[in-house]
């Protein structure tokens, strides 16, 4: 976490290569820059899996979301600056 008020939190993700994180609840609206590029697979509660190629410097906006798992699938590490509304 890096700033945090009453309506948004910003924070940063490193996701070393081969590295998955517990299961995610599910999130708000966030932005998302792309601070060192790779590829992610979440896999969704019904087990359906997902690829996400980010490209280092991209901005995305991602609307609100199920929970997820996320895996760096990719053989570099992959980093994210998020502002997420709470």
């Amino acid at each position: 976490m890096l700033a945090e008020n009453a309506r948004l939190r910003a924070y940063e993700l490193t996701f070393a290569p081969g590295a998955e994180n517990s299961p995610v609840p599910a999130s708000s609206t966030r932005v998302v820059r792309v601070l060192a590029g790779g590829t992610l697979e979440r896999t969704y509660p019904d087990g359906k899996k997902e690829t996400v190629n980010y490209k280092t410097g991209e901005v995305r906006i991602n609307q609100s979301s199920l929970p997820v798992t996320t895996k760096n699938v990719g053989s570099k590490p992959v980093r994210l600056y998020v502002v997420q509304l709470k």
